[in-house]
């Protein structure tokens, strides 16, 4: 049976104060330096303007389970080496870079988007999720400073190949409210909810994205604790036990692949 994979690093936001304590989570970037297994030693990198790639919050939850809170994940200021522990419920993230050529119609994306004054989308990433993951965070919605919009690929024209135009991704995708923008334009907002928290208010939408040549594409897929190898770049959900030590419930890990094609 197909779950949905209930962490991309905001996520861990829940399943974090369920797991371990009522702390809020913080997420960082940083290069691996070693694992003994139990803990993580991290080199934080420096942040540019807008945060580093991490996939939106994880999808809807199953039937009977209470909706994710709304609260983004602020990021964390380390200014030197820092270790963090994985615990047995530690979600993993593999992170792949691929070309916009490996989404399809039909896959399940997503992308971090800049709004141009005359409401245009232009992605600085763009996510192409595994089946595993599909449903993740459906919806248009702000996650820390971006805006994050998860959908079904209903159209993809990758950038043509000298470097200096846009390709574009459309995205359709299910909200939570339909926003009157006034002169009979509507938009639909907000994170997706599972039918058995549906409400009358739920709309569906559509998403042109412009996708420049430099936007960085990942595919997002579930991984373990052997992606954990000295030298990788990860991202990770860092939260304190109740004796003040840090612990990660989630992390994103980046695999220097050239062209894997569609996530495993």
């Amino acid at each position: 049976m197909k779950t949905t994979f209930c962490f991309l690093v905001a996520c861990a936001v829940t399943a974090a104060q369920c797991a371990v304590a009522q702390t809020p989570v913080v997420r960082i970037k940083a290069k691996l330096t070693a694992f003994d297994g139990q803990v993580m030693t991290l080199e934080p990198l420096p942040e540019k303007g807008v945060p580093n790639p991490v996939a939106p919050r994880a999808g809807a939850p199953k039937a009977g389970m209470p909706q994710p809170p709304q609260t983004s994940v602020p990021q964390a200021t380390k200014t030197g080496p820092f270790t963090v522990s994985v615990t047995p419920g530690t979600r993993y993230v593999r992170s792949d870079k691929v070309s916009l050529d490996g989404v399809k119609p039909g896959a399940y994306a997503g992308a971090a988007v800049v709004q141009g004054p005359d409401g245009s989308l232009k992605a600085s990433d763009v996510y192409l999720y595994a089946d595993a993951l599909r449903g993740s965070g459906e919806g248009r919605f702000f996650e820390m400073e971006r805006l994050i919009v998860n959908g079904v690929v209903s159209a993809v024209q990758p950038p043509p190949g000298d470097g200096k135009q846009s390709g574009s991704l459309t995205l359709h995708y299910r909200g939570a409210v339909l926003s009157g923008l006034g002169r009979g334009r509507t938009l639909c907002e907000g994170r997706a909810s599972p039918p058995a928290y549906a409400s009358a208010l739920a709309c569906q939408g559509d998403a042109v994205i412009q996708v420049p040549a430099g936007a960085q594409v990942s595919a997002l897929a579930p991984g373990d604790k052997s992606l954990l190898l000295p030298g990788s770049l990860v991202t990770v959900a860092m939260t304190k036990t109740q004796d003040n030590k840090d612990v990660a419930p989630g992390v994103i890990v980046e695999k220097s692949v050239a062209n894997p094609g569609a996530p495993p």
